[in-house]
Order: structure tokens, then C-alpha cells, then sequence
């Protein structure tokens, strides 16, 4: 029997946690008793069946709640053998855990000499941030602001408008603690903080799942534009073309090396860099050409390699919002001389804190990032360069490899959410994306377009539906890069798209009914 158990995480969420008291539990499954108190009940089938919770047993009381079971065969069935009634309440003690989830009881807590048992289950609900659903008089007066009725839990639900979350990284979490407390316990008990075997194991898996030869962690994925930069010796006096359409980390990155970002124009559709705008970027001082994978969707790279190899070019990819993507078939990781990646925890596949990576087919660039991540030094106290300290660690590390285990699955769920919403809004006034042919994106963001934009964002908060924009200013108009001598009148493609863009809510957390209500208040504006 594999038991679900989850501690408190932080995140925005609209579902509630709920934990059920045995009594409502054990009501649920005796016909007297539930006869004298029907609430609990439909309470229980509406904390388990409703996409709007997320039940819990606090698991301090299992034992009493499997006692008392014991205790009611005993009585029903007074003919039968001890092993047969130790039978029956396993039975029961499975069926209870494939509905609900143990909520660990917290060793920070303060107890309750009056009532040991009761201090314990709000210890647990404080713990997630949950209500308790009980019959408990002393409960229920002592807890007021935790502890409900049946009844009364019924009618706040009733009550309850539409909420959606943008992006759910409370639910995220929940789904894997039990993987990821294991993985915390390995590394803690481990002894190993910096670098080592943790991080040198999900180095090599995630180079495996990008189909490169070579994964180097550092702490940032902008550390991981920054130093593949670095190691492809760009610098001072160059040029690097970049999206005029991108997340400012893009441009930051070449801007820290020394060089200067060189603007190029988005596809409208694709949001992504124009090909056949590259060419004419291209200057005796360029040295790389620096594509993004923008919103999960893959940037067409045959055009751009071929661009590359004519005019001795690098490419370095921006894969911070791709894990998992694939452009005719290969997995986004190894097309251009270097992929740069993010684990922020908003990611596809993200830490829980900044972490960032670089794939590479070629070895000498993996070995001259691993020298630049660590203070230029290959030997202890030996520096060959002049790097810095910017090492994914052992923690994060382990939490990633937990979640690469899941991030197919859970790429599969935004596809399947994005289609909902392609089909949902297909006859709607919003500009939707397009997937070329040849594209299997992961879909980061599903973001809209609409010339109203920001009055289409504020009836989405006004309808409970959350919404973000990605970006509302263009790297050439941040106030960094004012000195930079930018003609404005040059990106009116990224300048209208910064007035335009909508994300809409998307997440492997995010349910289908939840999207629904994100299409039924779109068309309601």
C-alpha cells in the first residue's frame, strides 16, 4: 500500500486542504452511525470528489482510527477469527488511505495537556493550512477558526466563487513530498553540501533526457547563459543576437560578458525569433546567435544552425522555459553548440529555489564550464581562471531528479490543458498560439493576445482567475539599457506584443474543470 503524505509547502492555490476527523470518517462507514449524523456523509464524498480540496487524516490518529474499527468488528461480527477482523480493518485502513492523505504531525508543535489527541490533529492542519471537518464539541469550540461542522463545511462551499490559481506550486509539491522528503533525508544524512555524487547524478540525467552528452548544474539560469558565454569566449567588443521578445535575462547575459545584444524580430504566430530576419543582424563583430525557446515552444533551429555555420557563428540556446520540448523529434539540449536552462521553481521542471544547468555535445566546452563555475579551479586552491561560484547544490539537485521522473507526465497534462483551451477559445476575438508542424512544445505559458489586454485582465481578477504578462516591457525599453542607444522604432513587433500578451493559468496541477471556468470567463467579457 503506497500512503500519500504531505507537509506544508508555499504557493498561491485555490484548493482548499481538508482534514477529516475520525468521526466523520467512521461515520461514513457504519450505517447506524450514520444515520444519526447524515452531514458527514456527503461533507466526506464532497472533501474527496471535489477538485476544490484536498483531503487529509492527520496521521496521529490512525492508530485510534484503526483501533475503533477493530473495536466495531469485534461487535458485528462476533463469530469471526482475529485474523479475519485484523483482515476487515486493514481492508478499511486501505480503502480510507486511497481517498484520503496522511497529514504529518509536525515536531514543532506545543501540546495541549487538556487534550493530547486534539492538540495533535490541529498541529497537523496548521501544518498544511487546512480546515478540520469534525464532530468534536471541544474542537470545534476551542478551534474556531479551524474547526467546522459537516453542515457548515457544506455551506461555505456552496458559497465559494470561482477561483483559479495562475500557476499552483503548492499542489506541485503535495503531489511528490513523500519522493521528495526521501530525497531531503539522503542528502541531509548524506554529509556531502557542495557539489559530489548528487549533483554529478542529475547532471548526467538530465543531459540523458535532453539527448546531450554533457549536463553541467550552476545557480541560476542566468549563470548558465552568463558561462556558456563565457566558455564559448564571448566577451568585450562582440556582438550577440538575441529576441527583441524574450524575458530580460537574455540580454542581461551578454550584457555581463562584455557584449552587446543585437535585437532581432519575433514571428507574431510563434512569439519566437525570425530566421530570415537573422542575416541582416549579422555584423563583423557578431560572434554568437542566441535563440529562446520562448514559452515552451521550440524556436526553428535548422534556419538558424545553417545561418551559424555559414558566418562561423555559435549558438547558444535559451531553454530556460523548454524542458522537455522537441524540435523535429529531438529533444530540445543539444542542437546548438550550448543550452542554457533554468530550475526557478515557476519551470517545467523547477527547484525549490534558483538552479539553473548547460547541455553540450562538446566535452572541452562542458569541461571549461565546470572550471568557470568553480572559481576557475579544477584542483583545490588552484584557479586556472578567473571564475566564480555559481554550483547547483546537492539539495536542489536531488529535488530535480525527483521531479525529472515526473516531467513527462506532468508536460503531458499542460498539452492536454493547452489543447483544451485551443479548442475552448478557437472562435474567440483572443489571438491564440500556433504550434508549427514541426514543434512538440511543453507549453510554459499559454499566452493569449488581445488589443485590450489589460481590461481583459482585470475582468479575469474581478471573475477570481488569475493571469499574468510575460512581459510587459521589452528589454529595449528597461530603464537598464536607456544609455544603449536602441531605436524604438525598430521592434514595433516586441513593442506591440508587450501591450498585447495574456498568460493564461497553466500547470500539470491545473484541472480541467478549472479551465473551464478560465474559457467560460474569458467569453463572458
Amino acid at each position: 500500500m503506497t500512503t500519500r503524505c504531505y507537509k506544508k509547502t508555499m504557493g498561491p492555490t485555490s484548493v482548499q486542504n481538508i482534514l477529516l476527523d475520525i468521526n466523520i470518517i467512521l461515520d461514513c462507514y457504519d450505517a447506524e452511525r450514520l444515520k444519526r449524523f447524515p452531514s458527514s456523509k456527503p461533507a466526506f464524498n464532497l472533501a474527496t470528489q471535489s477538485a476544490s480540496y484536498r483531503p487529509f487524516i492527520s496521521s496521529s490518529s490512525l492508530d485510534n482510527l484503526e483501533f475503533l474499527k477493530s473495536r466495531a468488528f469485534k461487535q458485528s461480527y462476533p463469530q469471526a477469527t482475529a485474523a479475519e477482523r485484523q483482515q476487515l480493518t486493514l481492508f478499511f485502513i486501505k480503502d480510507v488511505l486511497n481517498q484520503v492523505a496522511l497529514a504529518k504531525t509536525p515536531a514543532y508543535l506545543e501540546i495541549d495537556d487538556n487534550d493530547i489527541e486534539d492538540s495533535l490533529i490541529i498541529a497537523s492542519a496548521k501544518a498544511i493550512d487546512a480546515k478540520v471537518i469534525t464532530r468534536d464539541a471541544g474542537m470545534l469550540d476551542q478551534y474556531p477558526e479551524i474547526a467546522l461542522t459537516a453542515d457548515r463545511f457544506i455551506q461555505s462551499h456552496q458559497k465559494q466563487p470561482t477561483q483559479v490559481p495562475f500557476l499552483d506550486l503548492k499542489a506541485a509539491t503535495q503531489e511528490l513530498t513523500a519522493e521528495i522528503e526521501q530525497a531531503t533525508d539522503r542528502v541531509l544524512n548524506s554529509g556531502w553540501y557542495i557539489l559530489g555524487e548528487e549533483v554529478e547524478r542529475f547532471e548526467a540525467d538530465f543531459a540523458a533526457y535532453c539527448q546531450a552528452a554533457h549536463g553541467v548544474g550552476v545557480a541560476s539560469g542566468l549563470d548558465a547563459l552568463q558561462l556558456a558565454l563565457r566558455a564559448c569566449d564571448i566577451g568585450p567588443g562582440d556582438e550577440v543576437i538575441v529576441p527583441s521578445h524574450t524575458f530580460i535575462a537574455t540580454w542581461l547575459a551578454v550584457s555581463q560578458v562584455g557584449a552587446t545584444p543585437v535585437p532581432v524580430e519575433p514571428i507574431e504566430a510563434t512569439y519566437n525569433i525570425d530566421p530570415a530576419r537573422i542575416e541582416a543582424a549579422i555584423t563583423p563583430r557578431t560572434r554568437a546567435i542566441l535563440p529562446v525557446h520562448l514559452y515552451g515552444q521550440p524556436a526553428d533551429l535548422d534556419p538558424i544552425l545553417a545561418i551559424a555555420r555559414r558566418h562561423g557563428l555559435k549558438v547558444i540556446e535559451d531553454a530556460a522555459q523548454a524542458h522537455g520540448a522537441r524540435y523535429k523529434g529531438q529533444r530540445i539540449g543539444a542542437h546548438g553548440d550550448a543550452v542554457a536552462w533554468s530550475f526557478y521553481p515557476g519551470k517545467n521542471l523547477g527547484a525549490f529555489g534558483d538552479g539553473g544547468a548547460v547541455t553540450t555535445n562538446n566535452a572541452d566546452l562542458a569541461e571549461r564550464l565546470r572550471l568557470l563555475r568553480n572559481y576557475g579551479s579544477r584542483e583545490k586552491y588552484v584557479n586556472q581562471a578567473q571564475g566564480c561560484n555559481s554550483r547547483l547544490d546537492p539539495l536542489q539537485a536531488a529535488f530535480l531528479g525527483v521531479k525529472l521522473r515526473h516531467l513527462d507526465a506532468w508536460n503531458d497534462r499542460r498539452r492536454a490543458l493547452a489543447e483544451a483551451y485551443l479548442q475552448g477559445l478557437a472562435d474567440s476575438p483572443l489571438t491564440l498560439p500556433v504550434v508549427p508542424e514541426w514543434a512538440e512544445p511543453v507549453w510554459h505559458l499559454f499566452v493569449i493576445r488581445h488589443p485590450q489586454r489589460d481590461a481583459l485582465q482585470r475582468q479575469l481578477t474581478e471573475a477570481g482567475i488569475g493571469s499574468l504578462i510575460h512581459y510587459p516591457i521589452p528589454p529595449h525599453r528597461q530603464p537598464c539599457y536607456a544609455d544603449a542607444g536602441y531605436d524604438d522604432g525598430r521592434y514595433p513587433i516586441a513593442t506591440r506584443m508587450a501591450g498585447e500578451v495574456l498568460s493564461l493559468p497553466m500547470g500539470p496541477q491545473l484541472t480541467r474543470e478549472q479551465a473551464a471556468d478560465v474559457i467560460s470567463g474569458i467569453r463572458k467579457t
